[in-house]
């Protein structure tokens, strides 16, 4: 039976040079994913107007997306796995979705709604954890905090920024659908480069390995609890990611000019976010990371839900709200990652990712739209400080991955 000690050491095929043009192309593309996905939430009030949704029915286009992906997370990961051809599913994937941001634009009503979003997810939702696998089998364990860091620096937050910037200024000048058409564009661009720099990563082949069994995972701790907070990050993030602008223009009374600059302020702080939690997960551990992160997340709700429409405490608390964004890559892939079988790396993480998504963003989100139908969307700050609490608490029952604080114990 494989063990994790037969992965062969990451990195030793690449030079640096490639190493760095590899996070630097996998990042750009993850961020133009992630650009396509927060459109609907930036448009929100917009398509929400136009077409007559309910916060309910919001919740379900945002739910929609997350099962789609929860099952692309996985699907796209074990191919990669079971195939080896992570080049050939990155490209595809990278081309459907720029597809289904341009069909979007498209929509009559809930269900052509509905039925572009769900196409999306199939196609982003394996995006993130096989470019992470990608990252892994290239760049040297010890290195890969940094790298992934990096990834997600360019993927999660720096590309994304430029989303309420750029998209509701379009949705305003020219229309929401207008939007989404001009943000499916650079997907397919990004397809054709990679196509020509990015070659597919050494693949481990495991004669004695069992074929499609994820069942070792479940008998890994890490595994079992990472599912959980995966749960409760992708709960937090789309909380913010789908209701955030509609509390932010609605409860406090903001312009969707004023939220957009709220928003944008809050991407630009989560960009360091994003770089430093898993860059000091490498030297000081996964776990206090985590804690810390979701310490800050929480102080940053509690001043939105006691703002009172006070525009500086608006800013200050959108900003440090964003604070879990370095824990979810730890959370999704890079625990999961380390504490997995080798044969099983790239699944578990997509694994996880996957549980995470159908449970945390595919029924999380029509669960709080239907509270904020009941109750207003006041309640929004206090359902995810709940869920912040939840997940600091929780990191307490992981075991240490990281590569420099696991050999210092040892």
């Amino acid at each position: 039976m494989a063990t994790s000690s037969a992965m062969p050491a990451a990195g030793a095929q690449s030079s640096p040079g490639y190493q760095t043009l590899l996070v630097g192309l996998l990042g750009v593309n993850l961020g133009f994913v992630f650009l396509d996905r927060n459109a609907f939430g930036l448009l929100a009030p917009l398509v929400q107007l136009e077409l007559g949704l309910s916060n309910t029915q919001i919740g379900m286009v945002n739910g929609i997306l997350g099962v789609t992906w929860a099952l692309s997370s996985f699907g796209l990961t074990r191919a990669a796995d079971v195939t080896g051809r992570s080049k050939l599913l990155l490209i595809a994937a990278t081309v459907v979705f720029s597809v289904a941001t341009i069909g979007s634009g498209l929509a009559v009503g809930l269900v052509t709604l509905l039925a572009a979003r769900a196409l999306m997810g199939l196609a982003e939702g394996g995006l993130p954890p096989l470019s992470t696998h990608i990252i892994n089998s290239e760049v040297a364990p010890e290195r890969r905090g940094l790298a992934i860091g990096m990834l997600s620096t360019l993927g999660i937050q720096a590309v994304p920024t430029l989303g309420p910037l750029v998209i509701v200024g379009l949705g305003t000048l020219y229309g929401w659908r207008h939007a989404f058409w001009i943000v499916g564009i650079p997907g397919l661009v990004m397809a054709g480069v990679m196509w020509v720099l990015v070659r597919n990563p050494p693949h481990q082949r495991v004669p004695d390995a069992p074929k499609g069994s994820i069942v070792p995972l479940l008998k890994v701790r890490n595994i079992r609890f990472t599912m959980v907070l995966a749960t409760l990050a992708m709960t937090y993030y789309v909380g913010i990611l789908g209701f955030l602008p509609l509390y932010l223009v609605n409860v406090t009374g903001l312009s969707n000019a004023v939220m957009g600059a709220v928003v944008t302020v809050q991407a630009l702080v989560m960009i360091f976010y994003a770089f430093l939690g898993p860059a000091l997960s490498d030297r000081f551990g996964r776990k206090p990371v985590l804690s810390a992160s979701y310490a800050i997340a929480l102080c940053g709700m509690l001043m939105l839900a006691n703002s009172h429409g006070s525009l500086p405490l608006i800013f200050v608390g959108s900003s440090l709200a964003g604070g879990s964004v370095g824990a979810g890559i730890l959370i999704m892939n890079v625990i999961p990652g380390e504490s997995a079988p080798a044969y099983l790396r790239a699944t578990a993480m997509g694994f996880n990712a996957a549980v995470g998504e159908f449970l945390g963003a595919g029924a999380m989100p029509v669960a709080i739209g239907a509270v904020a139908d009941r109750y207003g969307l006041v309640t929004l700050p206090w359902i995810l400080m709940a869920v912040a609490v939840l997940a600091c608490c929780l990191t307490l029952g992981l075991r240490e991955t990281a590569p420099k604080r696991v050999a210092r114990a040892a």
